[in-house]
């Protein structure tokens, strides 16, 4: 026996004629296939509601309902669609057969059936089953990962932030405060402004909105939108920021474009305080 044969294999025969069953049952049991029976389609189908098949081999003509309409159900069936069905028939017209593919079979054999015939394709389609329940399982495993991964990124990313503003707020605003009074000079007090500046932009949400991509911002433009919000006066922005007043009022005209106000009459303080 094969690597597949090996493992307990459950196959379900289905067919309205005895000796049909009798027949496949006799090639099929010496490679110690565990063997299953049903003489009609409604039978068929409850079977495989109690018990996990491998593999199908189904009769087409049947009374009640036929072989086309069983595997249409089981194909239909999230639980059983799965299940390779080979039909057994003794229609040879390519329509029958075209009719069987486009319903969802795997494979047929032709009746009288030939041993080698049926246990070739009985074989290949159930190589082809644990080939391919391995790959769904690859898939699922590597899913579940990338999921975990992607979880895993982002705590950690949360935790980065967490741990970058707790140092500013705990470690470097106090260090601010201790430095302001021993600062002699004008401009090394306008740096230690811009730097508390800056990194009062990096904790708030205001600056967060601002930074998206949508917006496509600046250093320089985001440091002015926030001091803007403060309510500083464009002297006052310019002298921090080491610029003109030219150079400032550029600067927000872009800022007005790139916000959407280039035409409009609103007001950029207004809108950017409006933003939380």
């Amino acid at each position: 026996m094969n690597e597949t044969s090996e493992k307990e294999i459950n196959i379900l025969i289905v067919d309205d004629m005895p000796r049909n069953i009798q027949a496949a049952a006799a090639i099929l049991i010496g490679e110690g296939y565990r063997l299953a029976f049903d003489e009609d389609g409604e039978s068929a189908l409850a079977h495989v509601k109690s018990m996990d098949f491998d593999l199908i081999l189904l009769d087409i003509m049947m009374p009640g309902i036929d072989g086309y309409e069983v595997c249409r159900r089981l194909r239909d069936d999230p639980e059983t669609r799965s299940i390779p069905v080979i039909f057994l028939t003794g229609k040879t017209d390519t329509d029958s057969i075209v009719k069987g593919f486009e319903i969802g079979a795997a494979d047929y054999v032709n009746k009288p059936f030939k041993a080698t015939e049926l246990l070739a394709r009985v074989k290949t389609h159930l190589e082809l089953k644990r080939h391919r329940n391995h790959l769904e399982q690859l898939v699922r495993e590597r899913t579940e990962a990338v999921r975990v991964m992607m979880e895993v990124g982002k705590e950690t990313s949360a935790k980065h932030e967490e741990k970058i503003e707790a140092n500013i707020i705990s470690r470097i605003f106090p260090t601010i405060e201790t430095l302001r009074p021993i600062l002699n000079s004008p401009r090394q007090k306008e740096c230690l402004d811009t730097i508390e500046s800056a990194l009062a932009e990096i904790l708030s949400e205001f600056s967060r909105k601002l930074s998206s991509p949508r917006f496509n911002l600046t250093p320089t433009e985001l440091q002015i939108a926030g001091l803007i919000r403060e309510g500083k006066s464009s002297k006052q922005i310019a002298a921090q920021i080491g610029v003109s007043e030219n150079t400032f009022n550029f600067h927000r005209q872009n800022l007005r474009k790139k916000l959407g106000l280039s035409h409009l009459k609103t007001n950029l303080k207004i809108f950017l305080q409006s933003m939380k």
